[in-house]
């Protein structure tokens, strides 16, 4: 390796390593951030489904990080190496997974559990998660020797491939927004009023801010795999899957919060309507919003508004 080799060498791992740090730095800093609203929120309320999903989003990435860092700063044999860059991988795979899973059945109750639906959104998720595990599986970087730490060179042969899984996350998240701004054009067209939704206003906005910043991490990701440097293909991963894990973790405990505020619940449904519009005084699930619970809420502000109208 010549002096010049060994320069670009060094300068890329210190790229590659501070980009990990702030990474992990965010994820775990705004883990502590929401810790308090998720004892309130999920662990002091009867679990459900959906609860657990989001404890496997949150807490697969939390330990798994914790075992990446370890490898990353602490030099273990070439086999070793390998190995964990293909636990790495994997473990980038099942976190998006996790994500994947939550927005899916966010989007299978906002269309009133319709089973094609499910169906649809899950054969593409399946096809795409196939592909990516496939892309991953053959791939083979070459340890980097005589540095500190378990470090991956990829050719761009290898980038290619290990850019099939973001590219494949990056589609279906597409297939999601596009989902649910197609439910809110719906809803709105099919409303006999002008009156908005607000509760589906809530989670298409959520999800549009999830959108754009996602996008446009991952495809910075991406770009990485086809026209950085060998140390640097795919640097901004950690980062993606940090960022991914944070927003989704935010979006639930937002949607929590919001309800915990008394709006678009059934809390305040069976204030005003307990005997109006329906005897269904269940709890909702905010994780899996069914169809009517926007319904409820329009109905809620009418009632609302009529009252007040009636004390006047």
């Amino acid at each position: 390796m010549t002096t010049q080799d060994l320069a670009t060498t060094i300068q890329s791992l210190r790229v590659h390593d501070v980009l990990f740090i702030i990474s992990i730095t965010f994820l775990y800093f705004d883990h502590l951030l929401t810790l308090g609203d998720e004892i309130r929120f999920l662990w002091k309320k009867p679990k459900t489904t959906s609860t657990y999903c989001f404890l496997v989003n949150r807490y697969l990435a939390f330990s798994g990080d914790i075992a990446v860092t370890f490898f990353v700063f602490n030099s273990v044999p070439d086999r070793v190496c390998k190995h964990v860059n293909l636990f790495r991988q994997v473990l980038l795979v099942l976190n998006q997974t996790a994500i994947c899973i939550l927005l899916t059945v966010r989007i299978y109750a906002l269309y009133g559990r319709k089973t094609k639906v499910w169906v649809y959104m899950l054969g593409a998720g399946a096809v795409l998660m196939g592909v990516s595990l496939w892309a991953i599986s053959g791939n083979g970087g070459i340890p980097v020797p005589d540095v500190v730490g378990c470090h991956i060179a990829n050719s761009q042969y290898i980038g290619v491939d290990l850019a099939v899984p973001w590219e494949a996350l990056f589609t279906y998240d597409v297939l999601i927004v596009v989902a649910l701004f197609y439910k809110s054009l719906q809803t709105r067209n099919e409303s006999r009023t002008r009156r908005s939704e607000p509760l589906l206003s809530f989670l298409v906005r959520d999800g549009a801010v999830y959108f754009v910043v996602m996008a446009a991490v991952n495809l910075g990701n991406i770009l990485t795999f086809y026209m950085a440097g060998p140390l640097l293909r795919g640097c901004l991963s950690t980062m993606a899957s940090s960022l991914s894990v944070t927003m989704m973790s935010r979006l639930m405990l937002n949607l929590h919060s919001v309800e915990s505020k008394g709006l678009f619940s059934t809390a305040t449904y069976v204030k005003y309507s307990a005997s109006v519009i329906s005897d269904d005084d269940s709890p909702v699930e905010l994780d899996t919003l069914w169809t009517r619970d926007l319904e409820r809420s329009r109905d809620v502000e009418s009632i609302d508004v009529s009252m007040g109208s009636t004390e006047t």
